[in-house]
């Protein structure tokens, strides 16, 4: 079990990208846990994806997707314990479907006490064998000194594989918009019972266009969907979504909204 780190645009998605399509070469059964929620490559932004890597790929987004947990929100900054307990969560599933190899992905959100709180929690969670470090110069460090003495998780660092240009947040923005633009194409409406919706945000904003997970009977995320519109009277959600809407048993309003 690895656990790729390091600030915005220093190469982590690569690098994973890079050594599971090489492991899956070589003959290993490998999952990648992408765990970066606003900058998603497996599953729609809000989510954290669980994908089989079959061989070399082209780009993460190319991995086979086998499971989602709805955080509901773009930053883990303002869902730090779900976010780790979805991290927790893909990892068991892909430890249960007997993966040899799971690696990873984490955000760019490493500054200050929030950014370690964060990757402690994930590492509490994940209890990974290794993580990989990649830095600028120290920024990681405050993270790592925790680890410097125990017998596991083992400490890789490596200097950033992509030292130059960051992405602006319009830039990162845009990359959310084009994301759920795809994954919303073809969408449908369908209704659901108000009686099957759980909150986890401030039910007092208006509800239109904000993003909810789709869970099924057991508790898994079998995606995402767009509110278009609330009947009181009649006790009716209407939501945008690719998921078939027999399938859907519960439904959880996130902090995100897309326009569209």
């Amino acid at each position: 079990m690895t656990v790729v780190l390091g600030a915005s645009d220093t190469g982590k998605t690569s690098l994973v990208t890079r050594l599971a399509g090489e492991l899956a070469r070589q003959g290993f059964r490998v999952g990648v846990v992408d765990a970066d929620l606003g900058q998603s490559e497996i599953g729609p932004p809000t989510t954290i994806g669980l994908g089989r890597v079959d061989g070399p790929l082209p780009r993460l987004a190319a991995a086979h997707l086998e499971a989602l947990y709805f955080v509901g929100a773009t930053s883990a900054a303002y869902e730090l314990r779900a976010t780790a307990l979805g991290a927790g969560a893909m990892v068991a599933r892909a430890r249960a479907a007997g993966l040899d190899r799971v690696l990873v992905d984490t955000s760019g959100l490493i500054a200050s006490g929030l950014g370690r709180a964060l990757k402690d929690a994930k590492i509490r969670a994940i209890d990974p064998d290794l993580l990989i470090c990649l830095q600028r110069a120290t920024e990681c460090e405050h993270i790592l000194a925790r680890y410097a003495d125990a017998a596991r998780p083992g400490i890789f660092r490596l200097p950033a594989l992509a030292p130059g240009r960051r992405r602006s947040a319009e830039e990162r923005r845009r990359h959310r918009h084009v994301a759920l633009a795809a994954y919303f194409a073809g969408a449908r409406r369908v209704e659901i019972d108000l009686a099957r919706v759980a909150a986890r945000r401030d039910a007092t904003r208006p509800l239109d266009g904000t993003l909810v997970g789709l869970l099924d009977g057991t508790g898994e995320t079998l995606g995402i969907g767009r509110i278009a519109g609330v009947d009181g009277p009649r006790r009716r959600l209407t939501v945008e979504t690719p998921v078939a809407a027999g399938a859907i048993a519960r439904v959880i309003v996130g902090r995100e909204t897309y326009s569209g």
